[in-house]
């Protein structure tokens, strides 16, 4: 929240009440600022159901019930998605899988692991694997930056490893460890769970990702929930915060929280500016 002059102004960022973070939003329910007089409100989510959205622990359930075919289980999805990789994590614990992450991955949950109790590649957390994709280490080591491949050495597995055991492997991909896939044999045949916003398998290096797994036999499973709040839980943001107006943002429905708000909506466009008396 910033405040200056006597006005006050909160901005929502994304949120949601249904990941692994449920009760920092009951708490924050009962703990919001007052009398803010704008609560720029993010609405990505408006329009899209009125359904309440999958809660990330039924996200769990149903990898572990994928995870049981003994097959070898690829995960599309992204890396900074801490709540996801604690669900395959824990899926992977449940059906007595190695869990399989590149570099770019294994420092995400490494630098995070200082600021919140995650799994990372480390002594603690033995069936984490660290795969070395071939662009994302060439990459590191163009650019200087080895140590970061040096500090995951003892936790590495490699192609070979992969390929003698597929069967246990859970690994995180993405489009640019096709190079990588095409070097590991045996796994044909296997799953691939896509779990993001099915918007992005338009994009032509998605849709030619998935089609090379496809002629590689792989079965297509989606499995997702969203990143943010559904309109439920918007409404039980306002009507904690009680805010004097509403400016929405991230959204292509900004005309839609009249319907739904009985707050004063105020629409700004990109580039525009508000002064506020």
């Amino acid at each position: 929240m910033v405040e200056a002059n006597g006005k006050s102004i909160f901005y929502s960022g994304d949120f949601r009440s249904h990941g692994r973070k449920a009760g920092a939003f009951k708490w924050f329910t009962h703990n919001a600022p007052q009398n803010v007089d704008y609560l720029l409100l993010e609405g990505t989510s408006i329009s899209r159901s009125n359904k309440p959205f999958k809660p990330e622990e039924e996200i769990e359930d149903e990898l572990v019930e994928i995870f049981k075919q003994q097959k070898t289980n690829l995960i599309y999805t992204s890396g900074q998605n801490i709540d996801r990789l604690t669900s395959v994590y824990k899926a992977c614990i449940k059906t007595e899988k190695i869990f399989v992450v590149d570099v770019y991955v294994a420092k995400i949950l490494k630098e995070l692991s200082k600021f919140a109790k995650i799994p990372y590649p480390s002594d603690s957390f033995k069936n984490i694997k660290v795969i070395f994709s071939y662009f994302t280490s060439r990459r590191l080591k163009k650019e200087g930056h080895e140590k970061i491949l040096y500090q995951f050495k003892n936790y590495k597995i490699t192609k070979e490893e992969i390929a003698k055991q597929f069967d246990k492997i859970v690994m995180i991909v993405r489009p640019s460890m096709k190079k990588d896939l095409e070097r590991i044999s045996g796994i044909d045949g296997g799953n691939l769970i896509y779990s993001m916003w099915e918007g992005y398998l338009k994009q032509s290096g998605t849709k030619k990702f998935i089609d090379y797994l496809t002629k590689r036999k792989f079965t297509i499973h989606k499995i997702h929930t969203s990143g943010h709040a559904d309109t439920k839980t918007l409404k039980k943001m306002v009507d904690s915060i009680n805010p004097k107006n509403i400016v929405p943002i991230h959204t292509f429905e900004g005309n839609k929280y009249k319907n739904i708000f009985k707050e004063p909506i105020i629409k700004l466009k990109d580039g525009e500016t508000k002064q506020i008396y």
